[in-house]
């Protein structure tokens, strides 16, 4: 049975907040509280959408939906990696925009080699 796309997107959306809430509770107890956030929104996002792609989709389709998201995080931890040196460096505006064209053009490329040039 294949779902309509706003069903989809309002299970996304349900999903997504139960998630949420549930990351969130792991992140009041998890110490440091620095890390509360960490657990309160992008895994809970990434698992309700996962598990609703399987549902709508299949597991096809959610594996290159995770592929895609692996692809991003390392692109983000780049960016992380440019901003903590660049802007102590070149100051705030700079050091954030050469964060910015770093995640994108680390991005771009890994989803080049994952998704276009491996066929």
């Amino acid at each position: 049975m294949k779902l309509s796309d706003l069903g989809v997107l309002a299970l996304r959306g349900l999903a997504g907040g139960a998630l949420v809430v549930v990351f969130a509770l792991i992140g009041e107890i998890v110490k440091p509280k620095a890390f509360a956030g960490l657990f309160s929104a992008a895994p809970s996002v990434a698992v309700a959408s996962l598990a609703i792609t399987i549902a709508a989709d299949g597991p096809l389709k959610a594996r290159q939906e995770s592929i895609g998201m692996v692809v991003g995080s390392v692109a983000m931890v780049v960016a992380c990696i440019i901003a903590v040196v660049a802007i102590p460096r070149i100051k705030s505006l700079w050091g954030s925009l050469a964060a910015w064209i770093g995640w994108g053009v680390v991005d771009l490329g890994l989803y080049w080699a994952v998704f276009i040039g491996a066929h």
